[in-house]
Order: structure tokens, then C-alpha cells, then sequence
């Protein structure tokens, strides 16, 4: 299992749910993104997201985790957002919901 972090950044002002977001972005994987978890931070024009993939290689989890996050983008819901970085690693979780 591979955790990969993302961060999304959108309007300054704008502050999501992260409960409601979270099950935004659960609805948009399938089976195929082999997504084990997810977790969400919320903050005036960021969101970052921490998705532990079931992915052969670390590589491959990245591609799959920046995958989701640009369909993510592609809906009406996010289409302000954008995807502005990604990590393969062990940030500080705390502050996920």
C-alpha cells in the first residue's frame, strides 16, 4: 500500500466541507483506482488530500492518485480547483478528517 498525498488550490476564499467532500471524492473511484482510504483538510483555497492506493509501485499509485484528483477537477463541483502537487510519503496526518 502506497500513500499519496495531494493538494488541490481554488478560490481564497472558498472553505469546503470535508465531510461532504469526502464522500465527493469517495463517488468518483472505482474499483480499478484500488483506493484502501481516504482523507481530507479543508482550508480557505486548498484542499489536500491523502489517498492510501493498493498499487503495484510507488510510481504507479502516484499516476492513479493524480488520476482522481483531475476527474475530481473535471466536475462541476471542483471545476474552480486545481491540482498543484503531489507526494509520495509519510506527511503529518493529524489534521485529516
Amino acid at each position: 500500500m502506497y500513500l499519496i498525498t495531494l493538494q488541490l488550490t481554488g478560490p481564497d476564499r472558498e472553505v469546503p466541507d470535508h465531510a461532504s467532500l469526502t464522500e465527493f471524492f469517495a463517488s468518483l473511484t472505482a474499483p480499478t483506482d484500488q483506493v484502501e482510504h481516504l482523507r481530507v483538510l479543508c482550508g480557505p483555497g486548498r484542499i489536500d488530500l491523502a489517498l492510501f492506493l493498493l498499487a503495484p509501485n510507488a510510481p504507479t499509485a502516484e499516476v492513479m492518485a493524480r488520476v482522481l484528483a483531475l476527474r475530481a477537477t473535471r466536475t462541476a463541483h471542483l471545476s474552480r480547483w486545481r491540482l498543484t502537487g503531489s507526494a509520495l510519503g509519510d506527511p503529518d496526518l493529524s489534521g485529516l478528517h
